[in-house]
């Protein structure tokens, strides 16, 4: 009850930081004195007391042992605070009162403490903005806060924030005296020459930041802490009965609370926060594959390979080399094709769509020439728009008969360009190429083209056909036996999630040679607009932002970026799909799904009447849980009821 009474207080009385300077101004004062935590220093965790929680973990994992370190160090605070004739007591006289520790035990937390909150400490990014106005309108700048740390310690926190030109830090255990009690703000005011209507003090403490110096005529300014939720966040991982997986979640969820823009786009706070995570995991976690195979040259394949590339490079050792090289399956089965013997050999090697493949599409990927189609198609007695799986054995055998010269010919000239062209940047040796993933295709082409090599795949995901694949590869967050139930989610919307690092260019079609001997590829047209360009763009700026910036955090604590954690914020958002995402997905279109479409293009009322559609649409989407969003708009299990569904796929 009193919890509930100091936050309806709260949020009467707190103002918006957009209202703060305009006070000041009106004020007329001198001097803008700030609070420290929770108004110029923010903590990359949830509350203050998760650091006691990381303090627990890592102290029994350091010394083999398991003692409940957060009620220990609580209950040291109370009693030193009851043992003392002060009003604030220091770490040291808080430590003293540490049981069931040895010395060396109690030396190892208090700097481990310190060690934590220094590097967990960052600025507060919009009051950064109002301390700084402050600074170039004349104000004289203290700074006024109730904390055990040591003075010497906060000092360094606030200029590791970015944090100077300040006159003087009053800090409770230092003056011996209290925020709370008024105490503090007395002794400022005395030692400072100050009339309290002189005063501006800014701060989240509903007694200590406004009642308290309220009642003394100072002008007091309440603020919101700003706990709320980021918009993907998951309460389940949150919450894991793995500690590990528990506390480095909070801390990545903390930062993306504490650093995410206020302006951010729709697309942006999804790079920010569910891109971002995944992307410095899979960076983390290769460069330690690498190691271990020690592995020295690394290829990212285009076009998800452009931001992995990008990302890696800020992890990079200088004794790897990384490349980009654009491939795609399409242009790595070309060079293939002439080792045919049959047209479902053909098939097999080539990408088809879940659409209706037709006798011209099949001859179009193989790269033919107009005129050799028009050949090709005036002496068969099928049907150019048949589909090539209705064909029977003596159509199927007769189109190969006829087709086969055509592709050796192209096929032979493509395994010759492709050669050429990935050995330009010395594509050879033990090598790793890096993909998002799912079956490793392009890896089973590339080793088949370059039998002589040592090709190691290293994937965000990879879901194995039926057939176990020959090549050598690992994945980063799932695969047919390690974390399922990320699968099932991240397989639930593949070409979304492919979309998350997808670049915007054309896909490799094929090679050619210029006439300096150089082999380049061939693109195909751009598959989005330029509108749906522009988003993707937005998105994964914002993932390489979060990288950029959580790795001076992760330099200092080392994080460990477990898959759960990396995932979290992709779960809540496919799980839960919102109609905001159906609304901003509803443009995006691809060109191997029959529907054109992550979203439905019909009402529920139409899939009723049309059952089949219904079914057939489905089947065919690449973001199932958001075609099923988009359909019934009610928040219901959609993976559960992907599962259900994808037992009418005879195509699985």
């Amino acid at each position: 009850m009193k919890e509930l009474v100091k936050e309806i207080l709260i949020g009467k009385e707190a103002t918006s930081l957009n209202k703060i300077i305009s006070l000041i101004q009106n004020s007329g004062c001198k001097v803008v004195s700030f609070d420290i935590f929770d108004t110029l220093i923010k903590r990359n965790l949830r509350s203050a007391n998760d650091i006691f929680k990381i303090l627990e973990f890592e102290f029994n994992q350091h010394f083999n042992k398991s003692l409940p370190i957060l009620l220990l160090r609580k209950k040291a605070e109370t009693n030193a605070n009851e043992n003392s004739s002060n009003e604030e007591v220091s770490l040291d006289e808080i430590y003293a009162e540490f049981e069931q520790i040895s010395e060396e035990e109690r030396k190892w937390l208090r700097n481990q403490e310190i060690f934590l909150e220094k590097n967990f400490c960052q600025r507060n990014r919009r009051m950064y903005g109002i301390y700084n106005w402050c600074l170039k309108n004349g104000k004289k700048i203290l700074i006024t806060s109730d904390m055990y740390l040591p003075l010497e310690i906060i000092k360094d926190i606030l200029f590791d924030a970015g944090y100077y030109d300040y006159s003087k830090v009053y800090l409770s255990n230092d003056q011996k005296a209290r925020k709370a009690t008024g105490s503090l703000f007395s002794i400022m005011l005395e030692e400072e020459r100050l009339n309290a209507s002189e005063v501006v003090h800014i701060g989240d403490a509903l007694k200590g930041d406004y009642l308290v110096p309220k009642s003394m005529g100072i002008n007091a300014i309440l603020i919101h802490r700003d706990d709320s939720d980021t918009m993907y966040f998951n309460k389940k991982i949150l919450m894991s009965k793995n500690l590990e997986i528990a506390n480095n979640y909070n801390i990545v969820n903390s930062f993306i609370r504490n650093n995410m823009n206020s302006n951010s786009s729709f697309f942006e706070r999804m790079g920010f926060e569910i891109v971002g995570p995944v992307l410095y995991g899979y960076c983390k976690w290769l460069i330690q594959k690498l190691k271990e195979k020690r592995i020295s040259k690394v290829y990212f394949l285009a076009r998800e390979g452009f931001i992995l590339e990008k990302a890696f490079e800020m992890f990079r050792p200088c004794e790897i080399s990384c490349h980009v090289i654009r491939v795609s399956r399409r242009a790595t089965a070309l060079p293939l094709l002439y080792r045919a013997k049959s047209l479902d050999d053909i098939l097999n090697r080539i990408t088809v769509t879940r659409a209706n493949f037709t006798i011209q599409n099949m001859l179009k990927s193989c790269e033919l020439e107009q005129e050799n189609i028009d050949e090709i198609l005036s002496v068969i007695e099928s049907n150019p728009y048949d589909c090539v799986y209705a064909l029977s054995d003596h159509q199927k055998k007769k189109l190969f008969d006829k087709v086969y010269p055509y592709i050796k010919k192209i096929s032979k000239q493509q395994e010759e360009y492709i050669r050429g062209y990935l050995n330009q940047v010395e594509f050879n040796g033990k090598i790793a190429v890096c993909d998002v993933g799912w079956h490793g295709t392009i890896q089973n082409a590339l080793q088949d083209i370059f039998e002589e090599n040592e090709i190691y795949g290293y994937y965000i995901g990879k879901k194995e056909k039926r057939a176990k694949e020959k090549v050598k590869s690992e994945a980063f967050l799932f695969d047919n036996d390690y974390n399922k139930w990320i699968m099932r989610e991240v397989m639930s919307a593949p070409d979304l999630f492919e979309l998350f690092f997808l670049s915007t260019d054309g896909s490799a079609r094929k090679y050619a040679k210029d006439v300096s001997g150089k082999y380049y590829c061939i693109q195909a047209k751009p598959e989005q607009s330029e509108e749906s360009a522009e988003d993707v763009i937005a998105l994964q700026n914002a993932a390489f932002k979060f990288v950029k910036e959580f790795k001076k955090l992760d330099n200092a604590i080392n994080v460990q970026m477990n898959p759960c954690v990396c995932e979290a914020a992709f779960s809540t958002f496919i799980n839960y799909p919102s109609a905001d995402t159906i609304k901003h997905l509803k443009e995006f279109s691809f060109l191997n799904v029959e529907s054109h479409s992550m979203v439905a293009q019909h009402s529920f009322g139409y899939y009723i009447l049309r059952p089949k559609n219904f079914v057939s649409e489905f089947l065919n989407n690449g973001s199932k849980s958001i075609f099923l969003k988009s359909v019934l708009k009610l928040p219901l299990p959609y993976i559960s009821i992907i599962d259900f569904l994808k037992k009418f796929d005879k195509q699985q």
